[in-house]
């Protein structure tokens, strides 16, 4: 950085109760993802999801304007590669327009768009909704807790502060890579709904395989009733090939599944019938390994803040600060406490050396200085002493 950055520099570029505000708003969105997922989970009213969907599509914008502010700042200043590598401003670029123009954009113009509409424009929407990116995007939402720990300064040390940062950041961004990379393994990832729909597309086989005993006119009536009894809540419509309705779904439940249908209907195997489904038990499934996935990096993260700070402060920290202030204060004589067990120890064998060799010698000058009369200020600096 140039001096004239240096002295105007603000880690922080924006003014203090606008940095209090998106403090307040990371918080919040991180409580918003939480209720959003349980809202996927129990499958609450379309109206609950809507709000929320607004909720998100307006943080997601806060946190555009967020990014492109800093930028203009930084880059101003010529220093937006100083703001994106070193202080973290990918975080802000990854969790920001990504999730705007991805997820939240298009689940806010879904909601706004008539949803009995078959234009080939609405279809596209419901398959961008469920594309696995797509919804694994969601989950950058998480990492923004690492810039809530990012203001917490557990000592005065920086250095003990940006290591416990940055290995905060690699634990957070790795747990969240995996489950990224997991969502392509077929073997691996949660709420596929390619899965799903052939999952249920066998359950539904099983349940219409009780029919063929059934008089035709009393089937309609039998298929609700094993449908009911089976406790699924998924089903918008069951057709047979000649166009016969044999189930449909009652205008409140249609009205609450049509959200989330899939475009098409899928064949049920073994039967001449199709079904036109609802994914949101899937994605329910999707969400719960949200909020695990949420407690994990707060446990991470918890644990490096709160635990590994004080690990490493005692460990390092402090003996660099006590060898540090001997050798560059000749009134500094405190010894580096050399921790058992820990004497080989690269940090520790330092420490012994300047326990048994720098102090015994800065004694001697002293005692020497004292001798000649001179008092114990020196004119010598480490600089030249090294």
């Amino acid at each position: 950085m140039t001096e004239r950055w240096k002295k105007a520099y603000n880690p922080d570029h924006l003014p203090n109760f606008i940095e209090t505000f998106i403090i307040l708003c990371i918080v919040l969105v991180i409580v918003h993802t939480v209720v959003e997922d349980l809202a996927i989970i129990f499958h609450w009213p379309h109206k609950v999801l809507f709000y929320l969907t607004v909720g998100a599509f307006v943080f997601d914008l806060i946190f555009c304007f967020e990014f492109a502010a800093r930028s203009v700042i930084t880059a101003k200043h010529g220093h937006f590669k100083h703001y994106i590598l070193n202080e973290r401003g990918w975080i802000d670029l990854l969790t920001s327009f990504p999730l705007l123009l991805l997820v939240s954009g298009p689940a806010m113009f879904l909601y706004l768009t008539d949803a009995h509409s078959d234009s080939a424009f609405f279809n596209f929407l419901i398959i961008l909704k469920t594309a696995k990116a797509i919804r694994v995007t969601r989950i950058l939402r998480l990492i923004r807790v690492i810039k809530i720990f990012g203001k917490i300064q557990n000592t005065e040390s920086r250095m003990t502060n940006r290591h416990v940062a940055t290995i905060s950041t690699m634990a957070v961004v790795s747990l969240i890579a995996v489950l990224v990379v997991s969502q392509f393994v077929p073997s691996l990832h949660f709420g596929d709904h390619g899965a799903y729909r052939q999952a249920r597309a066998l359950q539904l086989a099983g349940l219409a395989s009780g029919l063929s005993r059934i008089p035709e006119i009393e089937k309609p009536d039998a298929l609700r009733s094993m449908l009911q009894a089976s406790g699924a809540n998924d089903v918008l419509l069951i057709k047979h090939a000649n166009g016969q309705v044999l189930f449909e779904a009652t205008p409140e439940q249609k009205n609450e599944l049509k959200w989330t249908a899939y475009p098409d209907a899928v064949a049920i195997p073994g039967t001449e019938l199709s079904a036109r489904l609802s994914f949101h038990a899937a994605d329910g499934e999707h969400a719960k390994l949200n909020i695990v996935i949420l407690l994990c990096i707060l446990a991470i993260i918890g644990a490096f803040m709160f635990f590994y700070t004080r690990v490493f402060a005692q460990q390092i920290t402090d003996p660099i600060y006590v060898m540090d202030r001997g050798l560059r204060e000749w009134d500094y004589n405190l010894e580096v406490k050399v921790q058992a067990g820990r004497e080989t120890e690269e940090i520790f064998r330092l420490a012994k050396v300047y326990n048994s060799r720098w102090l015994t010698l800065k004694s001697q000058i002293q005692s020497f200085k004292k001798a000649r009369g001179e008092g114990t200020k020196s004119v010598l600096n480490l600089d030249q002493i090294l």
